[in-house]
């Protein structure tokens, strides 16, 4: 039983943060708010050409997309060619190489989003285990779980933070198979939606989600650690 009882602590440790982790990148990426105040700091109208009152529709189907609401990614959006009063019928603001390239994304971004769901399931139930056979077990894994995790993020972290580029496009060739994600700033709008201060942005939000919840479990559980001494 107390091999069990090992097994199913390490195993909550690990699920926990992954959990955590997974969750904060979840409610960084569907922040419409935050899309929208990227807009107008990258000047993404003016980058773009795309009329400014269309701008949130297409942060909405953005969204809706990664979500997993929208089918496609073929978005469509009025143009404001020289000025907003010289407005183009709507088009496809996307192209093929764009819509593939997010095509990859988000089929990556669900797959995490299925995977926490069946963490939660099992930290559940290895909680629940925990519950019945030793309490303490439950702040050790939560502790060194988190603890573990926080390590990591802070020296993933620091790597996006002093080797921005490298770091990303080590991202991209860890998870993506195909070189769709190398955007060509003449032909493709993407890259000035979502440029490279906007993924900074979005990272610093990313490991602040995270790290918040993660630093307060370990505080907290590291606490009651050294009160009853266990």
């Amino acid at each position: 039983m107390n091999k069990t009882i090992k097994i199913v602590t390490v195993l909550l440790g690990i699920l926990f943060p992954v959990i955590i982790f997974i969750s904060g990148i979840e409610a960084a990426v569907f922040d419409k708010a935050f899309y929208m105040d990227q807009m107008e700091k990258n000047q993404v109208t003016d980058n773009t050409g795309i009329y400014p009152p269309d701008m949130e529709l297409v942060v909405d189907e953005i969204i809706s997309y990664l979500k997993g609401d929208r089918k496609d990614f073929d978005i469509q959006a009025r143009l404001a060619i020289g000025s907003a009063k010289n407005v183009v019928d709507s088009v496809s603001i996307f192209n093929d190489k764009e819509i593939t390239h997010m095509d990859d994304v988000r089929d990556l971004l669900l797959f995490f989003l299925g995977l926490r769901d069946a963490a939660l399931i099992l930290a559940l139930i290895a909680f629940l285990v925990l519950l019945k056979y030793d309490r303490q077990a439950i702040i050790k894994a939560l502790f060194y779980g988190s603890a573990t995790f926080l390590v990591i993020l802070l020296i993933v972290g620091a790597s996006f933070i002093f080797n921005f580029n490298n770091t990303f496009i080590l991202f991209h060739q860890l998870f993506f198979s195909n070189d769709l994600w190398i955007m060509d700033p003449s032909t493709d709008r993407l890259i000035w939606i979502v440029p490279e201060p906007f993924f900074f942005a979005m990272i610093g939000r990313m490991v602040i989600y995270i790290l918040v919840p993660l630093g307060l479990i370990t505080l907290g559980t590291g606490l009651v650690l050294k009160k009853k001494n266990i």
